[in-house]
């Protein structure tokens, strides 16, 4: 048991870092124990969400052409080190080292694009190129920090992950790392998790906890008297939240379930319910019907005047959480943006 307890602790504690890479845990599809090179003409491009993928064509050892796929970040993480939708082109020569897929098909991966992408000249076999350089800075600063009704202003595109050693201000999490408190039920499913079962990987929907809570992925709201309204660029969801307890959708559960909003103290105060079962994070832990989540909105701006949106959510589960959850997110304010579209492509099979 003790041994059991340190291997959760461990898992526990690289939570918050996978889950920033990834939609899904890269594990799950990838061998990282393996790293293998590869060199050929790019055919195509998916600059989509959740994960950019490069399609180029290999030349195996028996001289026939072969399609293989890189899968890389999602867009808002490949976009720091400048690859967008214009950096590869057909035709295109290029060496990718990465980690081949776990079930042989002519899948590889890279966690690190700028160091495990580079242009190659076919001929020389000499590095021409790579990835990386400093992204285009398209921070807000100076914003109001309330409407013209009084209300905190929230509206707007808001990207990117503020962390406390970032702005001295902000971070995720400020108290304890989440779903650490299992209960006996609960950390047995756990430790039985397989990666390969998360249904990110199969491109179902993440639910609201991953979705609205836990991803590090851009955002934008609308602000109008009596709704609410968050896009999110992952997964492409869009919820709609009334200044009242409405019925909304009655008694169904859904992935985003049944939410209603309040301002208080220059906050957005957000309560919701009648969620569908769901993992609350790539590497697992299984969130009941019976959730219960409050995201509070507030603005938490840097000396500067660079305009920073605070997220803090509070989990509840009384099937299989001993107490509730909590953890906070910082996002900075974005002058201009627009979302990728969503485009997932399943891992392929033998």
């Amino acid at each position: 048991m003790k041994k059991f307890i340190i291997l959760l602790t461990f898992f526990l504690m690289t939570l918050l870092s996978l889950s920033t890479k990834a939609h899904h845990s890269f594990g799950s599809t990838f061998d990282e124990s393996r790293e293998i090179v590869l060199e050929g003409y790019v055919s195509r491009v998916r600059y989509t969400n959740p994960h950019v993928i490069l399609y180029f064509l290999v030349t195996n050892d028996n001289g026939v052409e072969e399609e293989w796929y890189m899968e890389t970040g999602s867009p808002i993480s490949v976009r720091r080190i400048n690859f967008n939708r214009d950096t590869f082109s057909e035709g295109d020569y290029i060496r990718v080292t990465g980690n081949p897929s776990r079930n042989g098909t002519n899948m590889v991966g890279s966690q690190n694009p700028e160091a495990n992408l580079k242009f190659v000249d076919p001929v020389s076999g000499e590095i021409t190129g790579g990835l990386g350089g400093e992204a285009q800075d398209n921070s807000v600063y100076g914003m109001s920090l309330q409407l013209s009704n009084v209300i905190p202003n929230l509206s707007g595109f808001w990207t990117g992950n503020a962390r406390a050693s970032e702005t001295g201000r902000v971070g995720a999490p400020r108290r304890n790392v989440p779903f650490h408190d299992l209960n006996e039920e609960a950390a047995r499913l756990q430790s039985l998790f397989d990666p390969m079962d998360d249904p990110q990987v199969w491109c179902e929907p993440p639910g609201l906890v991953r979705q609205a809570g836990f991803g590090p992925h851009p955002l934008h709201i609308e602000q109008y008297d009596d709704r609410v309204i968050i896009s999110y660029e992952e997964y492409a969801g869009r919820r709609v939240i009334y200044l009242d307890q409405r019925e909304m959708i009655g008694g169904e559960h859904t992935h985003l379930g049944q939410s209603w909003a309040r301002y208080e103290d220059q906050k957005l105060i957000i309560e919701s319910s009648h969620l569908l079962p769901n993992l609350a994070s790539n590497i697992g832990y299984l969130l009941s019907d019976q959730t219960t989540t409050v995201e509070t909105y507030s603005r938490n701006d840097l000396d500067d005047g660079k305009a920073v949106l605070m997220m803090e959510m509070l989990v509840t589960d009384p099937v299989n959480l001993l107490t509730p959850v909590y953890w906070a997110r910082g996002r900075f304010g974005a002058s201009s943006y627009q979302f990728t579209p969503v485009n997932c492509v399943k891992p392929l099979t033998n």
